[in-house]
């Protein structure tokens, strides 16, 4: 696991929460504190879309999937956060779309923001090269995104 500094916290807000870039990607947590503590569980409540199939308001299909696209929480997201003042803190938990195991956890603390790679298998494995792979391909993305940061 590699923990990155974002640079230019405000470029990177923007792009996480006013553009597509990571809409793909899927959330598990949030939790974003501000004059209260909002705490978003990603996981999709099946039962809520089964009512009227033909309303799917999440952009998905939701059949397959575990976790709420980012898309459809970003607007969410961006109102607690949008204001005068700047939050508390907050932390998003994403994984890739393609990838369920390959996990990002962004976090603002203390007038800084930091992106962290994590992997999470299924099955205990010494083998550390999927973990290396994450580091290196996150730290890639987040270059040919024009994102600039420091691992720490």
């Amino acid at each position: 696991m590699k923990e990155r500094q974002i640079r230019e916290t405000r470029n990177f807000m923007r792009l996480l929460l006013t553009t597509e870039l990571f809409d793909d990607w899927s959330l598990i947590e949030a939790q974003i504190a501000c004059a209260n503590t909002w705490t978003v569980d990603g996981h999709i409540n099946r039962a809520y879309f089964s009512q009227d199939t033909s309303d799917n308001e999440t952009g998905e299909d939701t059949e397959n999937a575990s976790f709420s696209r980012w898309a459809d929480v970003r607007p969410v997201a961006l109102s607690l956060i949008r204001g005068k003042r700047t939050p508390l803190s907050f932390q998003f938990i994403l994984h890739e779309k393609d990838d369920p195991e390959r996990i990002c956890r962004i976090r603002f603390a203390d007038g800084h923001v930091y992106a962290a790679s994590a992997v999470s298998m299924k099955t205990f494995s010494l083998d550390k090269e999927p973990e290396r792979a994450w580091d290196e391909a996150l730290s890639r993305f987040l270059d040919e995104n024009g994102i600039d940061f420091e691992e720490i």
